[in-house]
């Protein structure tokens, strides 16, 4: 039964080439549309041709059978989903925190405020257990914020965090 399918998988993949060659070769005319429709209906056959021998044989069950006991149960087994979906779950994370970090960026921007350095941390729940800014030294006269204090209040106000969580550090020019 694995070697009629391998024998299946041959065949189609000779088709496919068979048809993409003439394809390219054939002349652009009024008959590609017949030649067309018998590869169409070649392909069908071809497609449909095992499952009609597994039928008429009458040994569907036998073949199933076959089919399941080549299974390799040790690669089932052997299969760790635990690490696959940390590593999902770290990416997603990672991903959360370097978008909030870009948001922070981009809003204290439009405030006139230059971030030297940020970091983010959050647990694993998405809950943010600490924010840590440096800043250029703000120029009282181009910025809406003038003071650290007042960019840790609009950080508070614009992500919801405990002051107690929120570092801003100004650096000297």
């Amino acid at each position: 039964m694995l070697e009629t399918f391998r024998n299946w998988i041959n065949i189609l993949l000779g088709l496919g080439i068979f048809v993409t060659i003439l394809q390219l070769v054939m002349p652009k005319n009024k008959l590609n549309k017949y030649i067309y429709s018998l590869i169409g209906v070649i392909t069908i056959i071809t497609i449909v041709s095992p499952m009609i021998d597994i039928l008429k044989n009458g040994n569907m069950n036998d073949s199933l059978k076959e089919v399941i006991s080549n299974i390799d149960t040790n690669d089932i087994k052997d299969f760790d989903s635990e690490k696959y979906l940390n590593v999902n779950q770290d990416a997603v994370k990672e991903s959360f925190v370097s978008s909030l970090k870009i948001d922070i960026k981009n809003k204290l921007m439009q405030n006139n405020i230059q971030i030297v350095k940020s970091e983010v941390f959050v647990d694993s729940d998405y809950n943010i257990e600490k924010i840590e800014i440096n800043i250029r030294k703000i120029n009282e006269e181009n910025s809406k914020i003038s003071s650290v204090t007042q960019v840790v209040k609009y950080i508070n106000e614009q992500y919801d965090v405990d002051f107690s969580k929120i570092v801003v550090i100004e650096e000297a020019e």
